[in-house]
């Protein structure tokens, strides 16, 4: 079994494989923004966090994900649009809630969206199969 790293690692190398990267380009070392080309020539922005202390989080589009949500052995977890701006940091001011990443993507930035926990290399290739339609 692969520890953290190493699933983190082989899923990107996935998604370099599929994807192309985001016009806005990756956050350094904490997320990897992708353009996923779909077989009708549409593309689906996703987000891959990939830092160090995070968990392995995929993030779509809920209405992107339909087709996954009710996948057999998928975690994952949602994360609607009514909830950002919700929470106020220590200076009074509404925080933005989400992964600052998810900012500077137009389909995901105020969205409702669905972050899947991968568990392994096959789970997200399930995940691809079904957004690349």
């Amino acid at each position: 079994m692969m520890d953290r790293e190493e699933l983190k690692k082989a899923c990107l190398e996935r998604l370099e494989a599929v994807a192309i990267e985001h016009p806005s380009g990756h956050q350094g070392k904490l997320a990897a923004r992708y353009l996923l080309r779909c077989k009708n020539g549409d593309r689906v922005e996703v987000m891959f966090e990939k830092g160090p202390k995070t968990p392995v989080n995929f993030w779509v589009a809920h209405k992107r994900a339909l087709g996954l949500i009710a996948e057999p052995g998928l975690h994952f977890q949602s994360s609607p649009a009514s909830a950002l701006f919700a929470n106020k940091g220590s200076n009074g001011k509404p925080i933005y809630g989400r992964h600052s990443a998810l900012k500077s993507m137009r389909e995901l930035e105020n969205a409702d969206l669905i972050c899947f926990r991968i568990a392994s290399v096959s789970e997200l290739e399930r995940i691809l199969t079904v957004l690349q339609g």
